[in-house]
């Protein structure tokens, strides 16, 4: 959901506390991953690898390869083809957006970027995910559902874990340049190679853009500006091998974008690094542990009529562990210790403040007669609040024919950001924090059907997740028009989401279609849609090589959104990508990539435009 209030979210067609989301889409096209013969593996649905086929959650699986050839710039663009996933933006590159998985938004879906939660302790609680730049990404998971009790506070749409790029065994580098619509540029330089038992991965990108105005000019009455972007990013991973089965790593991550807003008459810049030393040790033959200790600061800063400045730190310790059990069944056990805070440094509406974040876990997973079981179970103590249980239980049984039965029922809560509890505005039209603000609560049902055979995937499922308890800004005092956040808001949503990939003939195909009901349970407003939410949401795109260059087609829809900030319905939209690439010589290829072919004028957040008609060529140099 969308909790935010138009004094927090929006003054005169203007991001407010979307003044702490400051990035979205840039108009390039993903191509959705092409099918193989084998079985993509996820991590997400039990913390260890394993076939996408014995998957009980439901997951989406992006890998290196596929991010390459969708030639999207960032992490945004690249999602938007994932199934149950919608995109908001206030405008084009580098603006404020939102990520919606099965209706549920901001701080009820959880980002993980190499394991650390990126969602801001602000007043949005949205995770900045313009800003992580696809050179710099080895492979991103969504799980679609409630998975608090293996992922913590905020699983209850769903979970997008991003991994960054790693070390590889043998010498891989690459140079990258690219041109395109709206003063576009990229560039980029990745090197990976294995000295001895020490494996080395080093690289830089960078992004610029022109962009377009965010505001729509007729309706803003501001000027007809572009609001530029500018991104570097620079990557590092270092794995020492110490032993047989145990090694070392450190890694670091830093992307800092810049950017205009509000036709130009404003600025800003988000700043994010991640720092994390690990260590894999297998005790034993049946014992696998992971130790890692990781650093994530955010910092963002507007200049303008809202100039503001905050800094997001979340320091955390986590130990996990996997036990191979006899008869296949694997157990998992661990712990997070987390130190969540945000300092404003006196520049911002929310005070320097901090707390604890720490939980345990465990889970067992296997086969008994038959049928697959999966059970988590995790305890989380945060700061301020009592102490939260929550369950995952799964099941799937294999009927014949590559069909599978699953289901599964599952609980989740979600902590307050800092910002929730703690901002305020003093004076006339401001705001008083609500350290009293208690944790959303929600529970989850799932039923579905999978077929697998070769490359050939299908799943359908039947999914229902409700939440009470949730943030809503509002009006403790009408004649100042003071507000505050408070637990009255509660939603459901249930749906159909259909998803399918495969390849046959030398064709590759993909698919995606989800029918869903978010409604708003909140007092006065029962029976409403959820502001910003499709009811119906489709994907589909095939590939196909054509005399030595693989060519590619991508369709999006959305169904109508009520956007309750401009008061209106937006309009329903097709968007339509081609894309194309060959190899030149060994060492020499090519990529193009035309985004919204019919320059389809459409918007997510009222009065803020959309990509029009765009084309970007790319050529990249790999020596080795």
């Amino acid at each position: 959901m969308d909790h935010r209030h138009p004094k927090i979210a929006r003054s005169r067609l203007r991001p407010r506390v979307a003044a702490f989301v400051v990035l979205a889409g840039s108009g390039s096209a993903v191509h959705a991953a092409p099918a193989t013969a084998l079985a993509p593996v996820v991590v997400s649905s039990t913390t260890y690898p394993e076939p996408l086929t014995s998957s009980l959650p439901s997951v989406s699986v992006i890998t290196r390869d596929e991010i390459a050839a969708s030639g999207a710039p960032n992490l945004t663009i690249l999602l938007r083809q994932a199934t149950g996933v919608e995109i908001t933006s206030y405008g084009g590159t580098g603006q404020a957006g939102n990520v919606f998985v099965r209706g549920f938004s901001g701080p009820d879906v959880l980002v993980l970027v190499d394991g650390v939660a990126i969602n801001a302790q602000d007043a949005s609680g949205n995770a900045y995910l313009s800003n992580l730049q696809t050179r710099q990404i080895e492979r991103v998971e969504i799980v679609r559902g409630n998975v608090s009790a293996i992922y913590g506070s905020g699983a209850v749409g769903g979970v997008v874990l991003i991994t960054t790029r790693r070390a590889s065994t043998a010498p891989v580098a690459s140079v990258t340049a690219g041109v395109g619509s709206r003063g576009s540029a990229s560039s980029a330089i990745n090197a990976s190679t294995r000295v001895g038992a020490t494996s080395l991965q080093a690289g830089f990108s960078r992004y610029t853009t022109q962009g377009i105005p965010s505001l729509d000019p007729v309706q803003s009455g501001l000027p007809n500006q572009s609001d530029g972007y500018r991104n570097d990013t620079v990557d590092l991973a270092i794995r020492q091998q110490l032993a047989p089965g145990q090694s070392l790593g450190l890694h670091a991550y830093d992307s800092q974008g810049r950017f205009t807003y509000d036709n130009a008459t404003a600025g800003g810049n988000t700043h994010q690094r991640i720092t994390t030393i690990d260590a894999d040790d297998h005790i034993g033959a049946a014992w696998t542990s992971h130790l890692s200790l990781a650093q994530q600061t955010t910092d963002s800063g507007f200049t303008g009529a809202y100039a503001l400045a905050y800094r997001t730190r979340i320091g955390k310790l986590e130990w996990r562990n996997v036990v191979d059990l006899e008869s296949g069944w694997k157990a998992t056990a661990g712990l997070d210790l987390e130190h969540q805070s945000i300092d404003s440094s006196g520049q911002g509406d929310i005070p320097s403040t901090s707390r604890h974040a720490n939980a345990l876990f465990a889970g067992i997973d296997g086969q008994i007669s038959g049928n697959e079981l999966q059970v988590n179970i995790r305890r989380d103590d945060i700061g301020g609040f009592s102490a939260q249980d929550t369950a995952y239980l799964g099941w799937g049984h294999a009927v014949g024919a590559g069909f599978k039965l699953i289901a599964s029922a599952s609980t989740a809560f979600n902590a307050p950001p800092l910002g929730y509890l703690y901002y305020q505005v003093p004076g006339t039209f401001g705001t008083i924090p609500n350290p009293s603000l208690r944790p959303e609560k929600a529970h989850s049902l799932e039923a579905g059907v999978q077929w697998a055979s070769g490359a050939q995937y299908v799943r359908a499922t039947l999914f229902q997740t409700a939440a009470h308890d949730q943030w809503a800004y509002v009006t403790v005092d009408s004649t100042n028009g003071i507000g505050q956040f408070q637990n009255i808001a509660s939603a459901r949503t249930r749906g159909l989401e259909l998803t399918a990939h495969g390849s046959r003939a030398g064709w590759n195909w993909h698919g995606n279609f989800t029918l869903q009901d978010p409604v708003n349970l909140s007092p006065g407003a029962a029976g409403a849609t959820l502001p910003l939410v499709a009811h119906t949401l489709a994907n589909a795109g095939v590939e196909h090589v054509f005399a030595g260059a693989t060519l590619g087609a991508d369709a999006h829809f959305s169904s109508t959104r009520y956007d309750p900030f401009g008061g209106h319905d937006l309009g329903a939209y097709a968007v339509f990508d081609l894309s194309a690439r060959r190899s030149i010589d060994r060492h020499w290829s090519w990529n193009l990539r035309v985004d919204n072919l019919f320059n389809r004028k459409y918007q997510t957040n009222y009065g803020y435009e959309r990509e029009p008609f765009g084309a970007f060529i790319g050529l990249t140099w790999t020596p080795t």
